[in-house]
């Protein structure tokens, strides 16, 4: 007797097996992807689809694919773990010291000092000997919209080039600037009073960075700008459609 060719539903039912498996190896691959950018939205949003593809999968009776697709979901949460786990290791404690030794009075001020009248312009020096500030001030970035802060005040960019020093992708989305790429997160590890130190331990170290994030309220990150001077922001709340206002403030070095 011939062999019968298998029938149209058979075949039918062999392509939709490979299309569930293809598709699966491709979730897999994206969640991965996302964990390795780094930005916890992802993550989450990579475990959820993992776990309803899984759901689904055991409810078609699918055990192969259902099991490839909860050992993905296995290790994205592990790396998720270890991702949470780092940024908590690598915040600094925000450290303070008692001076032991014998303290001295102030010395009385110079009279013959120059003294800056009150309405001066330009960089202002700031406490403690610390790097003078080029820009401090909250900007509003718009949805695909940049700021240059390097000289002393925002001008508005609505192009992605080299002189943005951030610029707010649509899904809050923030890049920090093309020539350096590089943004650490300070979220939670102490107010602006400090930022310059922590920004400065961030660099030294080689702390992990990465070139955009996506942003919500409160968050905080340390970042350079196309000038190659230090920056601090924090996101204050979102604005309009997409939008966000966030506190910037840059030192010269």
């Amino acid at each position: 007797m011939e062999n019968e060719a298998p029938a149209p539903a058979t075949r039918l039912k062999e392509h939709s097996g490979v299309a569930a498996n293809l598709v699966s190896a491709v979730a897999g691959l994206v969640a991965l992807v996302q964990a390795v950018r780094s930005d916890p939205l992802w993550i989450v949003l990579g475990l959820v689809a993992l776990a309803a593809l899984a759901a689904y999968q055991l409810w078609r009776r699918r055990w192969r694919t259902a099991g490839l697709a909860a050992v993905a979901l296995l290790v994205l949460g592990v790396a998720g773990w270890a991702l949470n786990q780092d940024r908590r290791d690598a915040a600094p404690a925000a450290a303070t010291t008692t001076p032991t030794g014998p303290t001295t009075a102030p010395a009385a001020p110079d009279p013959t000092a120059a003294t800056t009248p009150a309405g001066a312009t330009g960089a202002a020096a700031s406490a403690g000997g610390a790097a003078p500030v080029v820009f401090s001030d909250v900007v509003q970035l718009d949805k695909k919209t940049g700021v240059d802060v390097d000289g002393g005040r925002p001008v508005k960019r609505y192009a992605q080039d080299a002189t943005v020093d951030l610029y707010l992708d649509w899904g809050y989305i923030l890049y920090s600037s093309a020539r350096h790429s590089a943004m650490y997160d300070d979220t939670s590890a102490g107010p602006e009073e400090g930022a310059q130190a922590r920004c400065a331990t961030y660099r030294e170290g080689r702390r992990t960075s990465a070139p955009h994030h996506y942003v919500g309220g409160g968050q905080q990150y340390c970042f350079t700008t196309s000038e190659g001077r230090p920056g601090w922001l924090q996101v204050v709340n979102q604005a309009g459609e997409g939008g966000a206002l966030v506190k910037v403030t840059v030192w010269r070095e």
